[in-house]
């Protein structure tokens, strides 16, 4: 049962995964916050919406997570990893009244990351390679457990490989029009995993700056996917995170107020 009064996180997964890589967290989150989770077009549930997730644009999946955001009752804390980063920037964007509070999980520049098209391919060609997606976890994760490396693996499965293409040509453009310092004004918490070859700290040196009130936190031996490797250290890092974010009031009932006593009609009394 949900903390009454909490704020509620919209989990936003990233890259070849689906909604279930927020278990363990979710688990360790303890009810002391409320948890929205859901599969982007093209994973998990959805593996099967093909040309839904080739029409796809970092926009549309922000309209997506609108519509989501639009469905919670109270405040909102978006929380995104790696290409569910992007959307998480956009979709806070977009709802300061209700949004306020963004936690970056090893996060992806909104403006993409510009790699070389070699570079970018070998992502793009994922999608039902078991294999392939096993080394790739395990190269960025390097500390995960075997059996965590085969959960991870299994999920990218039913993804069909034009829609990794798809993807990962997306978060690789990211927005052509992103602003410099972000749409965003509120507080900001970005967790990255020390082993991570990939968003390293050179990537997120340059992310910190386009946020106004953010805090930069690191888990030594987590990699790629440190809220899967880590649940329990990303979640405590969380709610703390959302212990130190202001939110408004909950809404009280207005007062009832009475007449005065002498201004009541007087009560007729019956003699018998």
């Amino acid at each position: 049962m949900t903390t009454p009064g909490a704020p509620t996180l919209l989990l936003i997964h990233g890259f070849l995964d689906d909604a279930s890589v927020w278990d363990g967290l979710v688990e360790s989150l303890g009810g002391e916050v409320g948890a929205v989770r859901y599969d982007l077009p093209g994973f998990g549930n959805r593996s099967g919406s093909i040309a839904e997730a080739l029409g796809t644009t970092l926009d549309s999946l922000a309209d997506e997570a609108s519509d989501v955001v639009g469905g919670i009752d109270g405040p909102v804390i978006v929380v995104g990893q790696s290409l569910g980063t992007q959307i998480a920037e956009l979709v806070a964007s977009r709802h300061p009244d209700k949004v306020h509070g963004l936690v970056l999980i090893i996060p992806v520049p909104l403006g993409g990351t510009r790699l070389p098209d070699e570079v970018v391919a070998p992502f793009g060609a994922l999608g039902g390679d078991r294999v392939a997606g096993r080394r790739v976890r395990a190269q960025l994760s390097p500390h995960m457990s075997e059996e965590l490396l085969d959960r991870l693996a299994d999920i990218g499965v039913p993804v069909s490989a034009d829609v990794t293409a798809h993807y990962a040509d997306m978060w690789n453009t990211g927005v052509r029009t992103a602003p410099t310092m972000s749409a965003f004004d509120g507080p900001v918490l970005i967790i990255r995993g020390g082993a991570d070859g990939f968003v390293n700290q050179q990537l997120v040196d340059a992310i910190t700056p386009r946020f106004h009130q953010v805090e930069v936190k690191v888990l030594d031996m987590g990699g790629h996917w440190v809220h899967v490797e880590c649940p329990g250290a990303v979640a405590t890092m969380i709610l703390d995170f959302a212990d130190s974010v202001t939110f408004p009031p909950v809404a009280s009932l207005a007062p009832v107020t009475f007449p005065p006593v002498a201004s009541l009609a007087p009560v007729s009394q019956v003699t018998t």
